[in-house]
């Protein structure tokens, strides 16, 4: 047959029957796949039931049917005995979690069931079911069956095959809120048909809880009003039936609003709070200076359970504060040089009305939080009116303390003097408006350290020690020595260039003899008639640890007759002088009079009339 001819009866074959050359079916299967296929099925019909059987086309259907049946079982049974020995042991033992609530709340209890069942055909042996927990999860009760356990590693003996059983978990969660919280099972156990294979099945349940039971509010003014001081107030509320530990509130200022203060102190910009108790609640004040004029700001804290080193944080209170314009606006300059304990400091105080209405009632004064600011002389100004735009200034001078008491600081070197300018006025009607208040910002400026200069005799120590020689009381014609004392207090900055000198009295005389803390010690210049101690730099004496500065010498007193029954001074016109390192001020302060009359001396007391 032709090349041709077997094309053409390959092409043909599901008219003409099958062809025999292999180019012929080759042809016919690419375009007849399906003839193809059914040309053995045809043939077998043929060569068995065709013209031997009554109902042949029926029989052969019907013998089809039943042959497609037995392969479609033997397939199945095929695909599951490889399905079935391809699935693992332990895949046949099932986990499965519930929780109640459903809404979980960190700080609240939740309870958590395990459910276990051994869907295997043999028993397992010797299981131990190990429980991992989240970290800093509170447990309050673990048990199985109503039976309480004392572990998180649970003797289980033997799970028959088709058992199960279940654990009950019931604690609190103190997670962060959104956060995952992480329960683990691990079921160990043997099986086999000789009890020899050792498995383990793990299953892991996440959670995340929702909200929190530890909840935050805020209290603010109605409106802010720029420029000016403002306090707030944050309540946080155990809702909880639990105590709760340590909490944290990290708070996120608006922008151009300036910390000054708080009720409890902020450490590494956090708000560090004590355990709360199960339904209670505190609260934590904070004030600040508002730096801007937008109509509306945002505040937000961030509170958080803290275990030791971990941090978890709760759900976010966040803010919006309205914000109006001062009419007043006040500012403050001090006077440096007048900044000085003891004396009388300058202020200058500049307001404007900046606002659309007119202003009654100002008063307009100083504020401040040092002890050397005297709140019993408080200075203040008043003007009856301001209109819109107007402005002006005003001096106070406020006097300050000489000295404080080492209760009424923590501070003991450079201290300062902290100052707002306050603006008290009615805005409105006199009789129904309404009172505002405004303030400047803050300025500190360095205080010039006030100086005290003590000075003393002495004849015996304070502990009774004689340190002077000659009778008592003095007598004409003998020699009585005593030493004097002179030393510094007070001072909180450094003073350079520091002299002390004093003037010796009638018949007094300068024995040479000398102690002192630092450098050299006195001179006299006989010219003069005083006595001088000099040195570069004296360090602050304010602190209850500085070291005592000063120095002493030896005088001797001959009286003469004149001085019958009189009280002589030993030295008189003490004064100490030096420039303070810290503001470039000069400072001076005088010293008392000593004179032979010692009442603090166990030795010299009541002996200091001259005698014959």
């Amino acid at each position: 047959m032709s090349l041709k001819e077997e094309l053409k009866k390959g092409v043909a074959c599901d008219s003409v029957g099958k062809p025999h050359s292999i180019l012929g079916r080759a042809v016919c299967l690419s375009i007849h796949p399906g003839k193809m296929l059914i040309f053995p099925f045809l043939h077998w019909f043929e060569k068995r039931y065709k013209g031997k059987v009554k109902f042949a086309r029926l029989l052969f259907a019907f013998d089809l049917l039943l042959i497609g049946t037995a392969l479609g079982i033997g397939a199945m049974a095929v695909s599951f005995s490889f399905f079935h020995s391809s699935t693992n042991f332990e895949d046949r033992i099932l986990f499965e979690a519930s929780v109640a609530p459903k809404e979980i709340k960190t700080g609240a209890t939740s309870t958590l069931i395990i459910h276990y069942t051994n869907g295997t055909k043999e028993d397992l042996s010797h299981a131990q079911l190990n429980l991992s927990f989240p970290d800093d999860f509170l447990l309050q009760e673990l048990s199985t069956n109503d039976t309480e356990l004392t572990q998180q590693s649970i003797d289980l003996g033997t799970i028959p095959a088709g058992s199960s059983g279940s654990i009950k978990i019931r604690g609190v969660m103190f997670g962060a809120v959104g956060g995952e919280q992480t329960f683990t099972s691990t079921l160990s156990f043997i099986h086999g048909k000789n009890q020899d294979i050792a498995s383990e099945k793990r299953s892991v349940y996440t959670f995340s809880p929702s909200s929190s039971n530890l909840s935050l509010s805020l209290s603010l003014p109605d409106q802010l009003v720029a420029f000016q001081e403002i306090e707030g107030t944050i309540r946080y509320i155990n809702t909880g039936d639990i105590d709760f530990p340590m909490i944290s509130i990290e708070p996120k200022w608006p922008e151009d609003f300036r910390f000054t203060s708080s009720s409890s102190p902020l450490t590494n910009e956090v708000f560090i709070l004590p355990p709360l108790q199960k339904g209670t609640s505190g609260e934590l004040t904070f004030t600040g200076y508002l730096d801007n004029t937008k109509e509306e700001i945002p505040f937000s804290f961030l509170p958080s359970f803290i275990f030791k080193t971990n941090s978890y944080p709760q759900d976010t209170l966040n803010h919006i504060a309205l914000v109006v314009p001062p009419q007043i606006r006040v500012e403050q300059t001090v006077e440096k040089k007048s900044a000085r304990p003891g004396s009388e400091t300058i202020f200058t105080l500049r307001y404007q009305n900046t606002g659309e209405f007119p202003v009654s009632d100002l008063v307009l004064s100083i504020e401040s939080e040092s002890p050397f600011f005297q709140k019993e002389s408080y200075s203040s100004a008043s003007i009856p009116s301001v209109a819109p735009n107007e402005a002006g200034e005003i001096t106070l001078s406020i006097p300050l303390r000489s000295y404080i008491l080492l209760s009424e600081t923590d501070v003991y070197e450079h201290l300062t003097l902290t100052t707002r300018a306050v603006a008290t006025y009615t805005l409105g009607d006199k009789a129904n408006g309404q009172r505002v208040t405004s303030k400047s910002s803050s300025i500190t400026t360095p205080l010039i350290t006030p100086v005290i200069l003590e000075s003393f005799g002495r004849y015996a120590t304070a502990g009774g020690d004689q340190i002077g020689r000659g009778p008592l009381p003095p007598r004409i014609g003998e020699e009585t020595t005593y030493w004097i004392f002179w030393h510094v207090e007070g001072t909180f900055n450094e003073l350079e260039n520091v002299r002390i000198e004093g003037t010796l009295g009638n018949q007094v005389v300068y024995t040479g003899r000398i102690s002192s803390s630092q450098n050299g010690g006195t001179t006299y210049d006989t010219k003069t008639n005083t006595v001088s101690w000099q040195t570069d730099l004296i360090k602050p004496t304010f602190s209850p640890t500085s070291k005592i500065i000063g120095v002493a010498f030896e005088v001797g007193l001959t009286p003469d007759a004149s001085m019958v029954g009189i009280v002589p001074v030993l030295v008189s016109n003490i004064h100490i002088t030096g420039t303070d390192k810290n503001t470039g001020a000069f400072v001076s302060a005088s010293g008392k009079v000593v004179t032979t009359n010692l009442p603090d001396d166990l030795m010299a007391a009541g002996k200091s009339s001259v005698e014959d």
